[in-house]
Protein backbone atom coordinates (compact mmCIF):
# COMPACT_ATOMS: atom_id res chain seq x y z
CA UNK A 1 0.00 0.00 0.00
CA UNK A 2 1.41 3.71 -1.06
CA UNK A 3 1.50 6.58 1.05
CA UNK A 4 -1.49 7.88 -1.06
CA UNK A 5 -3.77 4.88 -0.20
CA UNK A 6 -2.95 4.75 3.48
CA UNK A 7 -3.74 8.62 4.03
CA UNK A 8 -7.20 7.93 2.24
CA UNK A 9 -7.66 5.51 4.71
CA UNK A 10 -6.72 6.74 7.88
CA UNK A 11 -9.00 9.61 6.35
CA UNK A 12 -11.86 8.03 5.90
CA UNK A 13 -11.50 5.89 9.21
CA UNK A 14 -11.23 9.13 11.39
CA UNK A 15 -14.15 10.32 9.42
CA UNK A 16 -16.69 7.58 10.26
CA UNK A 17 -15.41 7.70 13.86
CA UNK A 18 -15.65 11.34 13.97
CA UNK A 19 -18.96 10.84 13.13
CA UNK A 20 -20.37 8.17 15.36
CA UNK A 21 -18.43 10.55 18.31
CA UNK A 22 -20.36 13.30 16.97
CA UNK A 23 -23.84 10.99 17.05
CA UNK A 24 -22.88 9.77 20.30
CA UNK A 25 -22.01 13.53 22.27
CA UNK A 26 -25.51 14.49 20.48
CA UNK A 27 -27.48 11.46 22.61
CA UNK A 28 -25.91 12.65 25.56
CA UNK A 29 -26.63 16.11 25.76
CA UNK A 30 -29.83 14.98 24.71
CA UNK A 31 -30.54 12.83 27.41
CA UNK A 32 -28.82 15.63 29.85
CA UNK A 33 -31.46 18.04 28.49
CA UNK A 34 -34.14 15.88 28.63
CA UNK A 35 -32.99 15.15 32.51
CA UNK A 36 -32.84 18.28 33.09
CA UNK A 37 -36.18 18.73 31.66
CA UNK A 38 -38.25 16.41 33.84
CA UNK A 39 -36.45 17.87 36.97
CA UNK A 40 -37.64 21.47 36.17
CA UNK A 41 -40.94 19.96 34.82
CA UNK A 42 -41.51 18.18 38.34
CA UNK A 43 -40.27 21.12 40.27
CA UNK A 44 -42.96 23.26 38.35
CA UNK A 45 -45.38 21.07 39.51
CA UNK A 46 -44.54 21.11 43.16
CA UNK A 47 -44.33 24.27 43.25
CA UNK A 48 -48.12 24.88 41.19
CA UNK A 49 -49.14 22.52 43.87
CA UNK A 50 -48.36 24.34 46.21
CA UNK A 51 -50.36 27.74 44.84
CA UNK A 52 -52.80 25.83 43.74
CA UNK A 53 -52.98 24.96 47.85
CA UNK A 54 -52.87 28.22 48.46
CA UNK A 55 -55.34 30.06 46.44
CA UNK A 56 -57.74 27.01 47.59
CA UNK A 57 -57.28 27.87 50.94
CA UNK A 58 -59.77 30.68 52.35
CA UNK A 59 -57.35 32.25 53.75
CA UNK A 60 -53.16 32.43 53.59
CA UNK A 61 -51.62 33.54 57.67
CA UNK A 62 -47.99 33.48 58.77
CA UNK A 63 -46.21 33.11 62.09
CA UNK A 64 -43.32 34.92 62.53
CA UNK A 65 -41.24 33.16 65.28
CA UNK A 66 -38.19 34.34 67.45
CA UNK A 67 -36.36 31.27 66.11
CA UNK A 68 -37.66 29.15 63.93
CA UNK A 69 -35.53 25.86 64.70
CA UNK A 70 -35.82 25.85 68.64
CA UNK A 71 -38.47 23.15 69.95
CA UNK A 72 -40.89 25.90 71.27
CA UNK A 73 -41.55 27.68 68.58
CA UNK A 74 -41.86 24.04 66.48
CA UNK A 75 -44.58 23.14 68.74
CA UNK A 76 -46.11 26.42 68.33
CA UNK A 77 -45.86 26.35 64.56
CA UNK A 78 -47.47 22.44 64.99
CA UNK A 79 -50.59 24.65 66.80
CA UNK A 80 -50.91 26.82 64.20
CA UNK A 81 -51.00 24.08 61.38
CA UNK A 82 -54.09 22.42 63.69
CA UNK A 83 -56.21 25.58 63.31
CA UNK A 84 -55.63 26.36 60.12
CA UNK A 85 -56.93 22.57 59.16
CA UNK A 86 -59.81 23.73 60.71
CA UNK A 87 -60.75 27.51 59.11
CA UNK A 88 -59.56 26.29 56.45
CA UNK A 89 -55.88 28.37 55.97
CA UNK A 90 -52.51 27.89 55.44
CA UNK A 91 -50.00 29.20 57.75
CA UNK A 92 -46.17 29.48 56.72
CA UNK A 93 -43.67 29.53 59.28
CA UNK A 94 -41.06 32.37 59.18
CA UNK A 95 -38.45 34.18 60.90
CA UNK A 96 -34.54 33.66 61.61
CA UNK A 97 -32.80 30.73 62.62
CA UNK A 98 -30.39 32.13 65.59
CA UNK A 99 -31.84 35.46 67.58
CA UNK A 100 -32.08 38.68 65.53
CA UNK A 101 -33.54 41.88 67.16
CA UNK A 102 -34.59 43.62 63.75
CA UNK A 103 -35.78 40.37 61.80
CA UNK A 104 -39.58 40.05 63.40
CA UNK A 105 -40.21 43.51 62.13
CA UNK A 106 -39.13 43.11 58.27
CA UNK A 107 -40.66 39.49 58.88
CA UNK A 108 -44.05 41.65 59.12
CA UNK A 109 -43.06 44.01 56.83
CA UNK A 110 -42.64 41.38 54.39
CA UNK A 111 -46.11 40.15 54.91
CA UNK A 112 -47.95 43.15 54.64
CA UNK A 113 -46.34 44.13 51.23
CA UNK A 114 -47.88 40.44 50.09
CA UNK A 115 -51.17 41.04 51.17
CA UNK A 116 -51.38 38.06 53.57
CA UNK A 117 -54.74 37.70 55.49
CA UNK A 118 -53.28 37.92 58.98
CA UNK A 119 -49.75 37.92 61.11
CA UNK A 120 -49.36 36.08 64.17
CA UNK A 121 -45.88 37.33 65.56
CA UNK A 122 -43.71 37.20 68.26
CA UNK A 123 -42.57 40.50 69.82
CA UNK A 124 -38.55 41.14 69.85
CA UNK A 125 -37.78 44.49 69.73
CA UNK A 126 -40.26 46.86 71.01
CA UNK A 127 -40.26 50.25 68.72
CA UNK A 128 -39.54 47.94 64.94
CA UNK A 129 -42.21 45.20 65.77
CA UNK A 130 -44.90 47.87 67.06
CA UNK A 131 -44.55 50.55 63.90
CA UNK A 132 -44.50 47.30 61.39
CA UNK A 133 -47.49 45.71 63.19
CA UNK A 134 -48.96 49.30 63.39
CA UNK A 135 -48.18 49.85 59.46
CA UNK A 136 -50.05 45.71 58.62
CA UNK A 137 -53.17 46.97 60.42
CA UNK A 138 -53.47 49.99 58.89
CA UNK A 139 -53.46 48.30 55.80
CA UNK A 140 -56.44 46.34 56.79
CA UNK A 141 -53.81 42.83 57.94
CA UNK A 142 -54.91 41.52 61.18
CA UNK A 143 -52.44 41.01 64.07
CA UNK A 144 -52.05 38.89 67.27
CA UNK A 145 -49.23 38.64 69.08
CA UNK A 146 -47.99 35.78 71.20
CA UNK A 147 -45.93 34.80 74.12
CA UNK A 148 -45.11 38.57 74.78
CA UNK A 149 -47.04 41.38 73.96
CA UNK A 150 -46.84 45.22 72.36
CA UNK A 151 -49.93 46.64 74.26
CA UNK A 152 -49.21 49.92 73.05
CA UNK A 153 -49.56 48.75 68.89
CA UNK A 154 -52.76 48.37 67.15
CA UNK A 155 -52.52 44.96 67.03
CA UNK A 156 -56.15 42.84 67.89
CA UNK A 157 -55.19 40.54 69.73
CA UNK A 158 -52.79 38.79 72.58
CA UNK A 159 -51.86 35.17 73.01
CA UNK A 160 -50.14 34.09 76.03
CA UNK A 161 -49.20 34.44 79.51
CA UNK A 162 -50.39 37.81 81.88
CA UNK A 163 -47.09 38.35 82.75
CA UNK A 164 -47.79 39.88 86.33
CA UNK A 165 -49.45 36.60 86.86
CA UNK A 166 -46.38 35.10 85.89
CA UNK A 167 -44.08 37.38 88.42
CA UNK A 168 -46.54 36.40 91.35
CA UNK A 169 -46.05 32.31 90.53
CA UNK A 170 -42.42 32.75 90.53
CA UNK A 171 -42.62 34.85 94.16
CA UNK A 172 -44.65 31.84 95.81
CA UNK A 173 -41.71 29.80 94.23
CA UNK A 174 -39.24 31.49 95.91
CA UNK A 175 -41.29 31.74 99.11
CA UNK A 176 -41.73 28.82 98.91
CA UNK A 177 -37.84 27.25 99.32
CA UNK A 178 -36.59 30.12 99.86
CA UNK A 179 -37.37 32.27 102.68
CA UNK A 180 -34.28 34.26 103.04
CA UNK A 181 -31.53 36.12 101.26
CA UNK A 182 -31.05 37.74 98.09
CA UNK A 183 -33.09 36.86 94.63
CA UNK A 184 -31.72 37.99 91.13
CA UNK A 185 -33.59 37.70 88.30
CA UNK A 186 -32.15 38.20 84.57
CA UNK A 187 -33.13 40.96 82.83
CA UNK A 188 -32.01 42.59 79.37
CA UNK A 189 -29.75 44.83 79.43
CA UNK A 190 -31.09 47.21 76.59
CA UNK A 191 -33.63 49.67 77.69
CA UNK A 192 -35.31 48.92 74.10
CA UNK A 193 -35.17 45.12 74.67
CA UNK A 194 -37.38 45.12 78.18
CA UNK A 195 -40.51 44.52 76.84
CA UNK A 196 -43.45 45.93 78.46
CA UNK A 197 -44.28 42.01 79.58
CA UNK A 198 -40.60 41.56 81.15
CA UNK A 199 -41.43 44.40 83.39
CA UNK A 200 -44.88 43.35 84.82
CA UNK A 201 -43.12 40.17 85.00
CA UNK A 202 -40.61 42.05 87.79
CA UNK A 203 -43.58 43.90 89.06
CA UNK A 204 -45.33 40.90 90.13
CA UNK A 205 -42.87 39.70 91.56
CA UNK A 206 -42.02 42.78 93.63
CA UNK A 207 -45.71 43.10 94.66
CA UNK A 208 -45.52 39.58 95.92
CA UNK A 209 -42.03 39.34 97.85
CA UNK A 210 -43.19 42.68 99.72
CA UNK A 211 -44.85 40.71 102.20
CA UNK A 212 -41.21 38.93 102.98
CA UNK A 213 -39.19 41.25 104.70
CA UNK A 214 -36.13 38.77 104.41
CA UNK A 215 -35.69 38.37 100.89
CA UNK A 216 -34.45 41.37 98.94
CA UNK A 217 -35.04 41.34 95.13
CA UNK A 218 -32.24 42.19 92.35
CA UNK A 219 -32.07 42.11 88.71
CA UNK A 220 -28.78 41.43 86.75
CA UNK A 221 -29.05 43.26 83.20
CA UNK A 222 -27.70 40.65 80.84
CA UNK A 223 -26.60 41.51 76.74
CA UNK A 224 -28.46 38.89 74.72
CA UNK A 225 -26.72 39.80 71.56
CA UNK A 226 -24.03 38.29 73.04
CA UNK A 227 -23.99 34.19 74.66
CA UNK A 228 -20.46 35.13 76.02
CA UNK A 229 -21.46 37.84 77.62
CA UNK A 230 -24.53 36.80 79.57
CA UNK A 231 -22.51 34.49 80.51
CA UNK A 232 -19.75 36.60 81.89
CA UNK A 233 -22.15 38.30 83.45
CA UNK A 234 -23.88 35.57 85.73
CA UNK A 235 -20.09 34.26 86.56
CA UNK A 236 -19.24 37.62 87.93
CA UNK A 237 -22.45 38.01 89.70
CA UNK A 238 -21.17 34.62 91.75
CA UNK A 239 -17.36 35.46 92.16
CA UNK A 240 -18.52 39.00 93.51
CA UNK A 241 -21.60 37.63 95.79
CA UNK A 242 -20.38 34.67 97.83
CA UNK A 243 -23.08 34.00 100.28
CA UNK A 244 -26.28 36.44 99.70
CA UNK A 245 -27.53 34.58 96.35
CA UNK A 246 -30.20 32.39 97.20
CA UNK A 247 -32.41 31.67 93.95
CA UNK A 248 -31.28 33.23 90.22
CA UNK A 249 -34.70 33.42 88.14
CA UNK A 250 -33.86 33.72 84.32
CA UNK A 251 -36.75 34.48 82.17
CA UNK A 252 -35.54 32.05 79.02
CA UNK A 253 -34.20 28.77 78.23
CA UNK A 254 -30.67 30.02 76.98
CA UNK A 255 -30.33 32.22 80.33
CA UNK A 256 -31.29 29.06 82.17
CA UNK A 257 -29.18 26.78 81.11
CA UNK A 258 -26.13 29.30 81.08
CA UNK A 259 -27.08 29.80 85.13
CA UNK A 260 -26.99 26.09 85.87
CA UNK A 261 -23.31 26.07 84.52
CA UNK A 262 -21.75 28.97 86.36
CA UNK A 263 -23.27 27.21 89.09
CA UNK A 264 -21.60 23.72 89.03
CA UNK A 265 -18.50 25.39 87.61
CA UNK A 266 -18.26 27.66 90.95
CA UNK A 267 -19.65 24.76 93.27
CA UNK A 268 -22.70 26.13 94.26
CA UNK A 269 -25.56 24.17 92.54
CA UNK A 270 -26.88 23.33 95.93
CA UNK A 271 -26.98 26.02 97.77
CA UNK A 272 -28.53 28.45 94.81
CA UNK A 273 -31.80 27.69 93.41
CA UNK A 274 -32.46 28.10 90.02
CA UNK A 275 -36.31 29.13 88.34
CA UNK A 276 -36.68 29.48 84.93
CA UNK A 277 -39.51 30.21 82.47
CA UNK A 278 -39.82 27.55 79.53
CA UNK A 279 -38.43 24.40 79.01
CA UNK A 280 -36.43 22.10 76.98
CA UNK A 281 -35.05 18.80 76.97
CA UNK A 282 -31.32 20.23 78.97
CA UNK A 283 -33.91 22.04 81.10
CA UNK A 284 -36.22 18.94 82.01
CA UNK A 285 -32.60 16.86 82.37
CA UNK A 286 -31.69 19.45 85.21
CA UNK A 287 -34.96 19.37 86.97
CA UNK A 288 -34.63 15.53 87.55
CA UNK A 289 -30.85 15.45 88.68
CA UNK A 290 -32.09 18.40 90.83
CA UNK A 291 -29.85 21.14 89.15
CA UNK A 292 -32.83 23.08 88.35
CA UNK A 293 -35.44 23.72 91.40
CA UNK A 294 -38.71 24.36 89.15
CA UNK A 295 -39.79 26.17 85.34
CA UNK A 296 -42.91 27.81 84.72
CA UNK A 297 -44.18 26.63 81.15
CA UNK A 298 -46.75 27.73 78.98
CA UNK A 299 -48.09 25.85 76.80
CA UNK A 300 -47.07 26.35 73.00
CA UNK A 301 -48.70 24.70 71.17
CA UNK A 302 -52.32 26.32 72.10
CA UNK A 303 -50.77 29.00 71.83
CA UNK A 304 -50.04 28.46 68.14
CA UNK A 305 -53.71 27.57 67.99
CA UNK A 306 -55.47 30.13 69.11
CA UNK A 307 -53.09 32.67 67.56
CA UNK A 308 -54.93 31.29 64.64
CA UNK A 309 -58.23 30.73 65.26
CA UNK A 310 -58.09 34.26 66.47
CA UNK A 311 -56.77 35.36 63.21
CA UNK A 312 -59.75 33.61 61.47
CA UNK A 313 -61.73 35.08 63.86
CA UNK A 314 -60.83 38.12 62.99
CA UNK A 315 -61.15 38.13 59.28
CA UNK A 316 -64.87 36.26 60.24
CA UNK A 317 -66.43 38.25 62.42
CA UNK A 318 -64.27 41.58 62.39
CA UNK A 319 -63.69 40.94 66.21
CA UNK A 320 -61.92 38.73 68.59
CA UNK A 321 -61.13 38.58 71.99
CA UNK A 322 -58.31 41.03 73.19
CA UNK A 323 -56.15 39.04 75.35
CA UNK A 324 -56.41 34.90 75.18
CA UNK A 325 -54.59 33.39 78.12
CA UNK A 326 -52.41 30.57 78.43
CA UNK A 327 -52.46 28.34 81.17
CA UNK A 328 -49.30 27.93 82.89
CA UNK A 329 -47.91 24.52 84.24
CA UNK A 330 -44.94 24.04 87.02
CA UNK A 331 -42.35 21.90 86.76
CA UNK A 332 -40.21 20.09 89.27
CA UNK A 333 -38.87 17.10 90.50
CA UNK A 334 -42.57 16.07 91.62
CA UNK A 335 -44.00 16.04 88.35
CA UNK A 336 -41.08 16.17 86.03
CA UNK A 337 -41.18 12.80 84.86
CA UNK A 338 -44.96 12.82 84.38
CA UNK A 339 -44.76 15.76 82.20
CA UNK A 340 -42.10 14.23 80.13
CA UNK A 341 -44.03 11.33 79.19
CA UNK A 342 -47.42 12.95 78.77
CA UNK A 343 -45.17 15.46 76.68
CA UNK A 344 -43.58 11.74 74.59
CA UNK A 345 -46.94 10.70 73.24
Amino acid sequence: MDRGDFSIRLRDFLTRHLYLLAVLSILLLSLFALLAMNALRQRLLEQAQVLVTEREARYHFVLVAEQTDSPYWQEVYAGARAAAAEVDAVVELVGPKSFSTDQTAKQIQIATAARLDGIATCVVEMDLTTQAIDLAVQNQIPVVTLEYDAAESLRQCFVGVNSYDLGQTFGQLVTDQNPVGEIIILVSEDPERASLSENQIVAGLQDYLARYPSLTLNSLEINRDSVFSAEQAIRDLLVNDQSAVRAIISLNVGDTLRVVEALVDDGRASSVGVLGYQENPDVLEYIQSGLIQAVIASDPYQIGYDSILALAEIKTNNRTSDYIPSDLVTIDETNVDTYIQEGSR
